[in-house]
């Protein structure tokens, strides 16, 4: 079997396509039940997983999605509202099976899909990358969270832990925001 790498590059015309069905998606949120487009999304990555013939870039795009998900209901990572809406617009494209490739299509129905989680991948990397480092701190926290000394050793080491992480999440949005700007002020 031989193996062979397609890559491609979305132009600015190309990406105004994908934002403006970002935004339509951001609009139906809007009018659904989260829950039902969290329980969605979780459906379609299990379907997706179990499928045989899912490609790789597909699979990788499920790794993202289930974190960015996971990201909106975890209470003790506490994302910011703003955050939970837009990464929820994302996880409803997602959820659509009638989306611009429809998902029954073999090797190419969720084509369209792994862009949109690409395109929220990249708008809240240093979230998503905040919300990662905090779950392998908690994965590793205290080891008796049922005994009460054990909660409020977890709750405070974990609320200091999220806090760093937050102005690191900061740090790392300014640094980028430089660099687009050449450090030039809006003024």
């Amino acid at each position: 079997m031989s193996k062979f790498k397609v890559t491609f590059t979305l132009d600015e015309e190309d990406a105004n396509y994908f934002r403006t069905l970002y935004r339509k998606a951001k609009k139906n949120a809007k009018l659904a039940d989260p829950d039902k487009i969290l329980a969605e999304a979780r459906g379609t990555v299990h379907a997706v997983r179990n499928s045989k013939k899912t490609p790789k870039f597909v699979l990788e795009a499920i790794g993202v999605l289930e974190d960015l998900a996971d990201l909106i209901v975890d209470d003790e990572w506490a994302a910011p509202q703003r955050v939970k809406d837009e990464v929820l617009a994302g996880v409803a494209y997602f959820s659509n099976p009638e989306d611009l490739i429809p998902d029954h299509i073999p090797g190419l129905g969720f084509l369209d899909d792994a862009i949109m989680v690409k395109f929220i991948e990249e708008e809240f990397k240093h979230e998503l990358w905040g919300y990662r480092k905090f779950k392998k701190v908690h994965d590793t926290s205290e080891q008796r969270p049922w005994a009460d000394p054990g909660k409020q050793r977890l709750s405070k080491r974990l609320e200091s832990d999220r806090k760093k992480i937050r102005a690191q999440i900061v740090a790392r949005e300014a640094q980028d925001e430089e660099k687009k700007t050449g450090g030039r002020r809006g003024w």
